[in-house]
């Protein structure tokens, strides 16, 4: 697995048996192209078949595209940026591709109806196409779903699914469907329901060999883990995986919503990652026969951040290279589209209580 701690990436391995263990075994090698520069720091990281997207903590958040078994890397400059004083980044994200064409694209976006009054709400979905080299905004006006800020997406075959939930719904009502984004469509399916019957607690998905979507809620002392046998942009049918009844109490894992945990089908078994105070990063082992206890990770630098994990194949595809002098130009209407969204994002700096830091650059060609 690769293991986001401390705004570095990390490849870890588990050994399951009487003595459960951890070991890391690397950590990331500078992404810059200069050796002797400075490390960067990573807030956030998405993988999709061999490639993670890393999502940078300072320069405005701009994005990574590494293979880690070729060592190749491909710079991305979001065309702008838009934080709270934590150094929250507000956008969320996805990497896929086409199945036509095996061409990658990453998929930002923001939505702010569900912190702020109709009349102040800000809608920009964009995705960014490795072959043209170029943000395109996409036609999403008034979406029926809603993802609440925090959810991380997972890609499976190329398309990115996220927890989600009707968008007039209860302010505080938890996710009860699943959405996938097909990236060969460029749009969102129609909301899919999730499994549980107590959706009180918070859920959570994660990839089972590329093969399969898992999905975990934790309720009380109960968690619950559904795998799908069938999986498809207008689709999804699940069966149940397993359910473990614990009594943690305050240990209950607080990273679900950071979409940390990982399952190994054969051995069934659960991994879920997690942050306490007294002993930093953790892992709490589950499977047929309950509660397994739980492996240590160290003590992190970064006291507030859960750790966010992701399995990891080995991938041949190689990241495509800026077209250069062959670069498209955007068309009038998205220019048009990108100045619209650009004063709405100023209006809300000026308008919302927060004290809002944003980095407005254009990089229109």
């Amino acid at each position: 697995m690769v293991v986001l701690m401390d705004h570095n990436l990390h490849l870890v391995s588990f050994f399951f048996g009487s003595d459960t263990s951890v070991e890391i075994k690397g950590k990331r090698i500078c992404l810059n192209d200069d050796s002797d520069s400075e490390q960067v720091k990573i807030s956030q990281v998405f993988h999709c078949e061999g490639l993670l997207l890393c999502i940078l903590k300072d320069d405005n958040f701009s994005l990574v595209v590494w293979n880690p078994y070729w060592g190749q890397t491909r710079w991305i400059k979001p065309r702008c940026s838009f934080e709270i004083p934590q150094g929250c980044d507000m956008y969320r994200y996805a990497i896929g591709y086409d199945n036509k064409r095996r061409n990658h694209k990453i998929l930002r976006f923001i939505d702010y109806e569900f912190h702020y009054p109709r009349d102040n709400v800000v809608l920009w979905y964009e995705i960014y196409d490795f072959e043209s080299d170029l943000w395109t905004t996409l036609d999403v006006t008034t979406p029926h779903w809603l993802i609440n800020c925090g959810n991380r997406g997972v890609t499976l075959k190329g398309n990115t699914y996220w927890c989600a939930k009707k968008r007039n719904s209860d302010l505080f009502l938890n996710a009860d469907h699943i959405i996938c984004f097909d990236f060969t469509s460029e749009r969102f399916g129609p909301l899919l329901l999730l499994p549980f019957s107590d959706l009180d607690g918070v859920v959570t998905l994660a990839c089972v060999r590329e093969e399969k979507l898992a999905a975990l809620v934790c309720h009380e002392d109960v968690v619950e883990v559904w795998i799908t046998i069938k999986i498809e942009a207008n689709e999804v049918l699940w069966s149940k995986f397993l359910t473990v009844n614990v009594d943690l109490g305050d240990e209950i894992p607080s990273s679900l919503t950071y979409g940390s945990f990982f399952i190994d089908e054969e051995k069934k078994v659960a991994m879920i990652f997690d942050k306490t105070l007294d002993r930093g990063d953790t892992v709490h082992i589950m499977g047929e026969a309950g509660y397994g206890g739980q492996v240590d990770l160290g003590e992190p630098v970064n006291k507030r951040r859960c750790p966010l994990v992701c399995s990891y194949v080995p991938s041949l595809v190689q990241i495509k290279k800026p077209a250069g002098f062959q670069r498209k130009q955007q068309s009038k209407l998205e220019k048009r589209q990108y100045v619209r969204n650009i004063s709405k994002l100023r209006a809300l700096k000026t308008q919302s209580s927060w004290t809002l830091s944003m980095s407005l650059e254009c990089h229109q060609q």
